[in-house]
């Protein structure tokens, strides 16, 4: 959806009542604060068909685009969800297969023909390649597991498993010899594979941290190492030299039918060419502002807001809520997906991989990490030091106490879907549950719950204003809503938003709420908007 789209659906006069009944109705205009303008959300594999045509892939956007290399305008081809991709790859009749990293699925498509998929149940599926001929297929398990297996195009048979734990096999190419070639991006190394026999040598050890690999069929290979370098390998002695240094967030590449590499870069949502003869850099596809914005969280000052916003690729976001001015802070938390500030500390949490860092929001030194949590949500700390936490993949409502997982103690469980949290004064918060569609008042001292509003579309954000009233992201419906506290009256104050591109890793739908405005992220054009309240 195009940005003036969708000012033009929810810019003029959303009409509202506030929660009292005598209260005068409120008009809202929609605002942007930033235009991330990306149809990406993280840009990671790259591949030419036989036609010459790029394509490129994102797991957090699950979707396919086909990249005009000239104008750099991207057409969807697969959107969410069956477009979730790492990484992708072409046979010689044109089928295209994409792994499904989070979802642990393999697709494949045959020309004009319907998706289906090869294997399921395998999360952690990352790096995909045919044999020059096209009659072998191959993948790899990284990050939720390590191995690399031989696939059956057709799905009659199971994968066959030809190397059990390589060291993080990541996106690789098959040469002309048969063999298989690719970076090691926990062993450090680049290495030849045999596919009938599984056996593994080492061809080049100069790559500190080795990230993906391409052939030019010429005796070498390009390689990504240490997130800005492009090397070149030679096949034979492993010897190595830098051909080109990248921007930031260099993640996979492509050759095209001269030799000029295509490299994704996912920490700004963009693609770059090296020209095979001078190593000259031209950008493809710009760099966005924003590569998939997510949860935030607002803080006031002399009358000043300052937003934080976990960015999934691009660490966290610091916002002038006036201007738009806006600061990187780099985090170690892998996809930051929820934020939350108090006056001097920040937590954030990476929902992907289960992690949580406070972090002191001046500095941003990290004063305390955890890590073993299921998928988690909101974390709110509280005054006393212990964190609140919302554990979507248990149903659970957790305090933290302490730096280890004895140190969790459950305060409400059997919740559905427990996302967004918003305190609800000192000794209890409010939860939303997203499948369950409601909003729950829950005690920490006994985990008492108490239903607040009920029937909603799926909520996720949520806020309390200056009034006591809740601001939640009705992300089923496309809607803010602000419900009564005390009788769950709901009325809406922003429709036809940008929100809901689909549900996935680290996608959720923020709501911050400060005495001049309401921030809300779209996770469709990855932007920070705010509503600004025009009072008759």
């Amino acid at each position: 959806m195009r940005f003036k789209t969708v000012l033009a659906l929810t810019a003029l006069a959303v009409l509202a009542a506030a929660c009292s009944r005598t209260a005068p109705p409120v008009t809202y205009e929609l605002q942007p604060l930033v235009k991330g303008g990306s149809k990406f959300h993280g840009v990671h594999g790259l591949r030419f068909d036989k036609d010459g045509n790029l394509f490129a892939v994102t797991v957090i956007g699950q979707s396919r685009f086909k990249v005009d290399t000239k104008t750099g305008e991207l057409e969807t081809v697969q959107g969410p969800p069956e477009g979730m991709a790492d990484d992708l790859a072409f046979g010689p009749d044109g089928t295209v297969v994409w792994t499904a990293i989070e979802d642990g699925i393999l697709y494949a498509q045959s020309p004009g023909g319907p998706v289906r998929k090869l294997w399921e149940g395998q999360r952690g599926l990352n790096a995909v390649s045919f044999s020059r001929d096209g009659k072998r297929l191959f993948a790899t398990l990284v990050f939720y597991g390590d191995a690399l297996y031989e696939i059956d195009l057709t799905g009659a048979k199971p994968p066959r498993l030809v190397v059990d734990k390589p060291g993080g096999l990541n996106a690789f190419e098959l040469g002309d010899d048969g063999m298989i070639y690719g970076p090691l991006v926990f062993g450090k190394r680049i290495v030849k594979i045999n596919p009938d026999t599984g056996a593994m040598t080492t061809v080049s050890d100069e790559l500190e941290d080795p990230g993906a690999l391409k052939l030019d069929f010429k005796g070498s290979a390009y390689a990504l190492n240490n997130d800005v370098e492009l090397r070149k390998v030679d096949l034979k002695t492993g010897k190595s030299v830098i051909f080109a240094t990248l921007p930031a967030g260099a993640d996979n590449l492509a050759l095209d039918a001269a030799g000029n590499i295509f490299v994704s870069l996912s920490a700004t949502n963009a693609i770059v060419e090296v020209n095979a003869e001078t190593a000259a850099i031209r950008y493809v596809v710009e760099p966005a502002l924003l590569t998939s914005a997510s949860g935030l969280s607002v803080q006031t000052q002399d009358g000043k807001d300052t937003v934080y916003l976990g960015d999934l690729w691009g660490g966290v976001k610091q916002i002038d809520g006036a201007t738009g001015a806006m600061e990187k802070h780099e985090v170690t938390v892998f996809q930051p997906a929820h934020v939350s500030t108090t006056a001097d500390r920040m937590v954030v949490v990476g929902q992907v991989f289960g992690v949580m860092q406070l972090i002191d929001r001046k500095t941003f030194e990290v004063l305390g990490s955890w890590s073993k949590l299921n998928s988690p949500g909101d974390a709110l700390e509280g005054p006393n030091g212990t964190i609140i936490v919302a554990e979507t993949g248990t149903g659970r409502l957790l305090r933290v106490t302490g730096p280890e997982v004895a140190d969790r103690q459950v305060i409400a469980e059997n919740l559905q879907g427990p996302v967004g949290l918003a305190w609800a004064g000192a000794d209890a918060v409010y939860v939303t549950e997203s499948t369950g569609g409601r909003v729950t008042r829950i005690a920490l001292a006994d985990g008492a719950a108490t239903p607040v509003a009920q029937g909603l579309a799926q909520p996720e954000g949520v806020a309390v204003d200056a009034d006591g009233s809740l601001v939640v992201v009705e992300v089923g419906a496309k809607q803010i809503k602000r419900i009564n506290a005390q009788n769950g009256e709901a009325v809406v104050i922003a429709a036809n938003l940008p929100v809901g591109l689909s549900n996935g890793p680290s996608l959720y739908r923020s709501v911050a709420v400060s005495p001049s405005a309401i921030y809300f992220n779209s996770d469709v054009d990855n932007s920070v908007y705010k509503l600004v309240a025009k009072r008759p």
